[in-house]
C-alpha cells in the first residue's frame, strides 16, 4: 500500500477533517454511527484542554507518551464494512482491503467487550460541527473507559502485549467521564435531551464503572441536588443521585 497517499498519524484535526468529508458524502453517517477508539480519545483530550476544569484538568503527558498517543485510523461503531461502498461512496483499497477517505483509514471494528452499536448509540454525545451545523456522535467516555479497562485487564491476564497508547487513553476517558457528568449536572436550565443524557450517563457509570464517582465529582453532584430536585426535567436525576449514586461509598481510583 506504499502507493496510497496515507496519513501516518491521525490527530484531532485530521479526524475533524475526515468528519467534514464524511458529512459531505453522507450527512446521516455521523449521526447513525459513533466515533470510538483513538479518535474519540482525541476528542476528549481536546475537550479537557478546552474546559481546563480545576477539578478535572487535562492529563499531562510526557514527550515519550505523546509520541505514541497518535491514532492510525478513524473508527466508528455502527455501519458494517461491507456497507461502506454505498454509505460513503468509496471502494476498498490495498491488501488487506481498507477504506480510505482523503488518505485517512476509516473503519468499523468488531463490537467489543462492552461497546456495541446499540449500547454506544444509547449514551453517545451529540456534537454540532461548527463549520457545517451538522451533528456527529461520540461514544460516551464512560463506555470507552470501561472498554479500554477491560481490554487492558484481558491483555494482562493472557500475557499479551499492550499497546502503549491504551493506558494514556484510559486516563483521558476516566477524567473526561467526570468532567462530562459534572458539566451536565451543573447546566443551569437543561433541556430534555441534556437531562435524559445525564440520567443515562449516571446509570451507565453506576452499572459498569462506579469508580468514576470519586470525591471531587461526588462533591459537585451533591452541590447540585437542590437545583436538580426543583427542575421537573431533572427530578429523575435527583432521585437516582440521592437514593443510589451518592449513598455509595465505592473506593475511588487515583486520578
Amino acid at each position: 500500500m506504499a502507493d496510497l497517499p496515507l496519513r501516518g498519524s491521525i490527530d484531532w484535526e485530521s479526524t475533524r477533517q475526515t468528519l467534514l468529508r464524511i458529512q459531505e458524502l453522507n450527512p446521516a453517517f455521523t449521526t447513525e454511527n459513533c466515533l470510538i477508539g483513538g479518535s474519540a480519545a482525541w476528542f476528549y483530550r481536546t475537550l479537557l484542554d478546552k474546559e481546563n476544569d480545576p477539578d478535572f484538568p487535562p492529563v499531562q503527558f510526557t514527550e515519550e507518551e505523546n509520541a505514541v498517543w497518535y491514532s492510525k485510523d478513524v473508527n466508528f461503531i455502527g455501519t458494517k464494512r461491507e456497507d461502506y461502498p454505498d454509505e460513503l461512496q468509496t471502494q476498498p483499497e490495498g491488501d488487506p482491503p481498507r477504506f480510505y477517505i482523503d488518505g485517512v483509514w476509516v473503519d468499523t471494528p468488531d463490537e467489543g467487550l462492552f461497546i456495541t452499536r446499540n449500547r454506544a448509540l444509547k449514551t453517545a454525545l451529540e456534537i454540532e460541527n461548527p463549520q457545517t451545523g451538522s451533528l456527529y456522535k461520540v461514544a460516551s467516555p464512560i463506555l470507552l473507559y470501561r472498554e479500554k479497562k477491560a481490554l487492558l485487564q484481558k491483555a494482562k491476564g493472557v500475557g499479551a502485549e499492550q499497546r502503549p497508547q491504551d493506558t494514556l487513553h484510559l486516563k483521558t476517558f476516566r477524567r473526561a467521564s467526570r468532567l462530562i457528568i459534572s458539566n451536565l449536572a451543573e447546566t443551569e436550565n437543561p433541556n430534555q435531551r441534556e437531562a435524559t443524557l445525564l440520567f443515562k450517563l449516571l446509570k451507565e457509570t453506576q452499572e459498569i464503572a462506579p469508580e468514576i464517582f470519586e470525591d471531587k465529582i461526588v462533591k459537585r453532584l451533591q452541590d447540585q441536588l437542590k437545583r436538580l430536585q426543583a427542575n421537573p426535567r431533572t427530578k429523575a436525576v435527583y432521585h437516582l443521585l440521592k437514593n443510589q449514586v451518592l449513598k455509595s461509598d465505592d473506593p475511588s481510583e487515583p486520578n
